[in-house]
């Protein structure tokens, strides 16, 4: 990399004025082969190889629910929320209110990846882009006028590398701003077919890395840029990132992520760098994935033991008995069960009245909220039966 005759030029500029580029490696053009093999080539059908799993609606939505949560959670981590993942993924299934800036943070997040699966019919504009980090920042910021808009010229930003505090780079202007957005939207929503093909996760990954290079904002483009991954990954057919979650691997291998900026800048612009970095983080997410759903085969197939105590429960209730068992004294409500399962209020109060009824769950009251518990007896009765 980093021979200027090798790079694909792309209508994106630096700072300095030269183009940004990208080189088609063969290792670049590998790790495409084997993102678009493990996803179906930007469909569902590598979700199929588990049919057990995901043949069912009902686990489908807990699935895609899980990920929702889990990378509201890590997406705020990686911008320092002071709370930690478990308390963070409680906090969203539970409902409750945000007790801190850090949990507001993490119910944002929640939100604008929920409110960009309703923007994918809708191209990319800096009015889009403004109204993302609005929602990502809103209540967690020292001047509540910084949401919403663009960084002004009198707003100093710094980009620093974490591991040393030292600056990596300095951003645009923001007196140019307006101007480099636009230039980024026309980017995004440019077929680039035929001859000007970009494969939709390379041209994903671009945005990614342009978010956060132009910086257009004084707090939250951190968090934009992985939500507008996301919002072009979906939009292009790849529904399996519903399914899959890169924020966890980012933070825990924080160190490459600046490291991927900064080889892009001081090599003549070459995105390649960030490209392959991000292509990393995917394969070894869908990895993940793949593991996750042969631990959710297993779930089913232990759960299914408790259809001889009640014929009729549903997928819903025979997991949450099931999580029950494997997490003695977890309580549930009727909010932590909607919320983990995507479902209405009613459903999911009919879903637990329904076990309370069948004596495998009772309740307590917790000022006006009902709690339910699995039945101390039901590990019992299981054994009793030989299960």
């Amino acid at each position: 990399m980093g021979r200027l005759s090798n790079l694909r030029w792309l209508d994106l500029s630096q700072t300095n004025g030269q183009p940004f580029g990208i080189v088609t490696t063969p290792q670049l053009v590998a790790a495409l082969h084997r993102v678009d093999r493990a996803t179906g080539g930007g469909g569902p059908a590598a979700l199929h190889a588990v049919d057990g799993v995901l043949s069912d609606p009902a686990h489908r939505d807990r699935l895609r629910i899980r990920t929702l949560i889990d990378e509201a959670a890590e997406s705020s981590l990686i911008e320092g929320a002071a709370t930690t993942r478990k308390e963070a993924v409680e906090l969203l299934r539970s409902g409750r209110p945000p007790r801190s800036v850090g949990e507001r943070m993490v119910i944002n997040n929640y939100l604008a990846m929920q409110q960009i699966k309703r923007w994918l019919d809708r191209p990319m504009s800096v009015e889009m882009l403004l109204e993302l980090q609005s929602t990502l920042t809103d209540g967690t910021l020292e001047r509540p006028g910084e949401a919403g808009r663009l960084r002004r010229p009198d707003e100093q930003v710094r980009v620093v590398d974490e591991r040393d505090n030292e600056d990596i780079y300095t951003p645009p202007p923001a007196d140019t701003l307006l101007a480099r957005l636009n230039a980024l939207c026309r980017f995004a929503n440019s077929a680039h077919e035929d001859e000007q093909f970009i494969h939709p996760i390379v041209k994903a990954s671009i945005l990614h890395f342009m978010i956060g290079y132009e910086h257009p904002f004084v707090d939250g483009n951190g968090r934009t840029a992985r939500a507008v991954f996301y919002w072009y990954a979906l939009r292009n057919g790849y529904t399996i990132f519903e399914y899959t979650g890169i924020s966890e691997l980012i933070r825990k291998g924080y160190a490459r992520y600046p490291q991927a900026y900064i080889d892009t800048e001081v090599d003549d612009g070459d995105l390649t760098y960030f490209v392959l970095y991000k292509l990393d983080i995917i394969e070894r997410a869908l990895d993940r994935l793949a593991e996750h759903l042969r631990h959710e085969e297993e779930k089913v197939r232990r759960s299914e033991q408790l259809l001889k105590l009640a014929r009729d429960l549903n997928l819903r209730q025979r997991l949450l008995l099931e999580h029950a068992l494997r997490h003695p004294g977890t309580e549930y409500t009727v909010k932590s069960h909607m919320n983990s399962n995507g479902i209405v209020a009613a459903t999911a109060r009919t879903d637990l009245e329904s076990l309370v009824r069948r004596r495998l769950m009772t309740t307590t009251k917790r000022g006006r909220e009902v709690v339910y518990h699995v039945m101390p007896t039901l590990a019992e009765r299981l054994a009793r039966r030989g299960l």
